[in-house]
């Protein structure tokens, strides 16, 4: 199964379904039509198993300017990036909590197109502000299994039985 996020073309392995979350066009079935007050992560990827809630950061697409990805660079500093990708996850998961769809394991996963030292620092940032496993001590449930922020390389390498990610106008052979 092949989805396309931008330029990001990923083909997917053996997952039960695949679908963009934070869809626009009001006539499609995962359209939420919630965008007015809550955000949401790019898609999302069902296993047997597992949920994959993914969010894509693109700054090294073809069209940006180097003054666009320093101005990236500089959200992430800032910590505006993080606060935006905990938003997104808290809310799709609230929206999917309503929807009584949440029966299985979530993993968190943000693909940024950078090759950068930032992005261990990132990892341990949103670690930090969402809380993995079961924290609480009254919890029956968690609210993410797993959280990370990968790039390209570290996507095929982790999750590339889930699913193989290309630059969809680059020649793949």
């Amino acid at each position: 199964m092949k989805f396309t996020e931008g330029e990001l073309e990923f083909d997917f392995g053996d997952v039960i379904d695949v679908f963009k979350f934070d869809e626009k066009n009001s006539s499609a079935p995962n359209y939420h039509g919630l965008s007015h007050c809550m955000k949401g992560v790019d898609f999302i990827v069902e296993q047997p198993n597992v949920y994959f809630f993914v969010e894509i950061k693109d700054p090294s697409h073809s069209g940006a300017s180097p003054e666009r990805k320093i101005e990236f660079e500089e959200k992430a500093l800032s910590g505006s990036l993080i606060k935006d990708l905990v938003q997104k996850y808290r809310d799709t998961f609230l929206y999917r909590w309503a929807e009584n769809k949440l029966e299985k394991p979530i993993i968190y996963i943000c693909l940024v197109t950078l090759e950068s030292p930032l992005i261990p620092r990132l990892m341990e940032e949103l670690r930090r502000q969402l809380p993995e496993g079961e924290d609480g001590p009254n919890w029956q449930h968690s609210i993410v299994k797993s959280a990370m922020i990968v790039n390209l390389d570290q996507w095929n390498k982790n999750f590339g039985s889930v699913a193989k990610v290309y630059r969809a106008h680059k020649n793949r052979s």
